[in-house]
């Protein structure tokens, strides 16, 4: 039995897919646990949120101290005494009374701290953890050498992200795991992780909503090649399948590249809570009208326009006219996206779906499909959704050295790249069977990136230095199929 929560802005939606698919909504009122209480405890549970994304785009900006260490010469803000070597020798220590200067004039609310080649060898950046864990929470300090990557920059980035959204994350681990130990998160390529992969790396979970729609929409429909269009209460999303995966690009927040990779996606900033003053805005308050709330919003325009969707009597505060301009200029917004794609079909996901799907098929003159169990597909995604992780493996054999993910591992001494690389999937594909991934499912390795260059002394090679990236696959699991 698989069973897949989805915790959106609004309501938490809750697939159970066993031999049949049941799914219902629980209103985010009431909390996680109680959506967690009419579950049972049998099979796998899989968790998509919202939330450490909203707490990006919605919450007040947050005072994060970034901690770099990047080496002599080099110059980035908050940047300390220390150094790791490109071979991940340590070449000069960190100053602990330098960093506890910086702490007690601080009044961050969380702390990021990257180091240039931590990614080869983490103990500076641990030391550092040490001592500013002694004047803020651990769970709002982020460390950048468990995202894996070289750029610097980037990761920089990144781990100022994670310092960000890490505190919500544990909060969320937490309150699960008072009802159920054992589960999965969704991460923004559509794979499952585990909370304690999650908690290192909280960017893993950004922007996942996409990626589950895009896993349920092909369990519900089966269509290969099409265009997914997720009418949710903020936001319309659309997102391409193409041989029945979605494609993925790197996220740039605030105009800065960072090392997520997500399911590519376009936004449209209206969804069916969206309010309405004079005109269709691009944010919400709360509910619509006809599910108790204050605002007209376009599902009540919807509903003056003759739709029947909750307490449809609560709408008709807006003028008819006006509804009917609103609904219009909706459709016309996403069909106009729609037609850019030029898809062969589109699948409708969400609540309104039913609602606005034929009146966007007819107007980018395509075939649309709303397929049963529509309102829950981001949920049914995250039941279906295979257990996936990415590792970064660099190996030194001169100094006989293997980091994964910037902790030392074993070392095994292989000096053919083709035996290497089929040492290093073998290595993630092990690794994701001990997190619970069934064997069917990890055969589907990609490789990322490899670098290998040999180190040569009196004319003789006598050395080499490799750089693997490389993971599990995102996808379905073989077991739901």
């Amino acid at each position: 039995m698989f069973t897949g929560i989805d915790i959106g802005g609004t309501n938490t939606d809750i697939a159970i897919i066993d031999s049949l698919i049941q799914t219902y909504k629980v209103p985010n009122s009431k909390g996680v646990s109680a959506a967690l209480k009419n579950i049972s405890s049998n099979g796998r549970l899989a968790v998509s949120s919202s939330q450490p994304l909203n707490e990006i785009l919605t919450g007040p900006p947050a005072m994060i101290k970034s901690i770099t260490i990047p080496g002599p010469g080099l110059v980035y803000p908050g940047a300390i005494q220390g150094a790791v070597s490109h071979r991940g020798d340590v070449v000069e220590p960190v100053n602990p009374e330098e960093i506890k200067t910086l702490m007690k004039s601080s009044h961050a609310q969380a702390v990021a701290i990257s180091g240039k080649f931590s990614v080869r060898n983490d103990s500076l950046e641990q030391q550092v953890f040490s001592i500013v864990s002694d004047y803020i929470s651990p769970d709002k300090i982020a460390v950048s050498a468990p995202i894996g990557a070289l750029n610097f920059p980037a990761r920089i980035k990144t781990t100022i992200l994670n310092a960000r959204i890490k505190n919500k994350v544990a909060g969320l681990i937490k309150e699960i795991k008072q009802t159920r130990k054992d589960f999965f998160f969704v991460t923004s390529t559509g794979g499952l992780t585990s909370p304690e992969r999650a908690i290192q790396n909280p960017s893993l979970l950004y922007h996942s909503s996409p990626a589950t729609v895009a896993n349920g929409a092909y369990y519900l429909t089966r269509n290969k090649n099409c265009l997914v269009i997720d009418i949710g209460g903020t936001t319309t999303e659309l997102v391409p399948l193409v041989n029945g995966k979605p494609l993925f690009n790197t996220v740039i927040v605030e105009n800065s590249k960072t090392l997520i990779n997500a399911v590519e996606a376009r936004s449209i900033p209206y969804g069916g809570d969206s309010c309405i003053r004079e005109n269709l805005c691009s944010f919400r308050v709360g509910n619509s009208r006809s599910f108790g709330g204050g605002e007209p919003t376009l599902t009540d325009a919807l509903n003056v326009c003759g739709a029947r969707i909750g307490d449809e009597s609560r709408s008709h505060v807006i003028d008819p006219d006006l509804a009917h301009e609103i609904v219009q200029y909706y459709l016309e917004m996403v069909s106009s996206a729609v037609r850019e794609y030029r898809p062969s079909a589109i699948i409708g996901t969400g609540y309104l779906a039913h609602y606005l799907l034929s009146d966007i098929s007819e107007r980018a003159q395509v075939l649309g499909i709303v397929p049963e169990h529509a309102g829950s597909a981001n949920a049914v995604g995250a039941a279906v959704s295979r257990l996936c992780l990415e590792v970064h493996i660099h190996v030194d054999t001169e100094k006989k050295r293997m980091t994964v993910n910037g902790k030392e591992s074993p070392y095994v001494h292989i000096m053919d790249n083709e035996d290497l690389l089929a040492y290093a999937k073998e290595l993630v594909q092990n690794l994701a069977i001990s997190e619970g991934a069934p064997e069917e499912d990890v055969k589907d390795v990609t490789v990322f990136h490899f670098s290998s260059y040999d180190v040569i002394r009196g004319w003789k090679v006598t050395a080499k230095i490799t750089d693997i990236i490389l993971g599990i696959t995102p996808g379905i699991t073989v077991e739901a199929l």
